[in-house]
């Protein structure tokens, strides 16, 4: 698996994921967004930006949803 953020201007580095790591919520939280994804998007936009995600289950876990919520400046939730 291969995640990414994209802007109109510009895009993150390609970040990979072992095709034997489980996708859960917490590690979606707690490693990949927290320790790769986020700083990453942070690096080239600065402190303002949008994040919206598709309806992976291990996105719309509540305790993700909350995260993004309180640690973005703006947070697409998931749409049911």
């Amino acid at each position: 698996m291969v995640s990414v953020g994209v802007s109109l201007l510009e895009r993150t580095d390609l970040i990979f994921i072992d095709p034997d790591v489980k996708i859960n919520g917490s590690y979606y939280r707690d490693t990949l967004l927290r320790q790769q994804l986020l700083p990453s998007i942070c690096s080239v936009s600065g402190d303002f930006f949008t994040f919206r995600q598709d309806n992976a289950p291990a996105h719309h876990a509540c305790e993700t949803v909350a995260r993004l919520s309180a640690e973005t400046p703006d947070f697409i939730g998931p749409q049911y």
